[in-house]
């Protein structure tokens, strides 16, 4: 905090000659003020600000660090953009492998399926075929018997 020429044209409540300080909150930066030049226990408590509008010099003071918060979290939005990018480019890869993947297995149940279809007519074939050499053994079997019964019948 600095001392100023204007501080010996002002005095406080104590008679004694206030001091100019420059205020280091974040609500008034850079901002004037005159206060008791006593300790704080001992201080009449008199102050007041020495201007009333707000410094153009310490208002941009105080942008600066916000601009460099600002600058920064673009950069990181930058780059959080740019893995995005990276990200979707693999998703895309993910995606055209997959679909290459879903093509061989659509392929590989047409076979399957082809495949199941000539066995399916086989089996019908086969039970067709059982069926007719079922009813001659049965025929076969009858006119055997036939035959035979008529042997012993003469």
């Amino acid at each position: 905090m600095s001392q100023n020429s204007y501080s010996s044209q002002r005095k406080c409540s104590c008679g004694l000659v206030v001091k100019t300080l420059i205020s280091s909150t974040t609500s008034n930066p850079g901002r004037r003020f005159f206060r008791c030049p006593r300790p704080d226990f001992s201080s009449c408590g008199n102050w007041e600000w020495e201007d009333q509008a707000f410094p153009e010099v310490a208002y941009l003071r105080n942008l600066e660090p916000s601009l460099k918060d600002i600058k920064m979290e673009m950069d990181n939005s930058k780059i959080e953009v740019e893995n995005s990018k990276i990200e979707m480019e693999n998703l895309k890869i993910v995606v055209e492998n997959l679909k290459i993947k879903v093509g061989h297995l659509s392929k590989t149940i047409a076979t399957l399926e082809a495949s199941n279809d000539l066995v399916v007519e086989k089996v019908r074939i086969f039970q067709d075929n059982y069926h007719k050499i079922k009813y001659k053994v049965m025929i076969s079997c009858f006119l055997f018997v036939g035959f035979l019964v008529a042997l012993t019948t003469k």
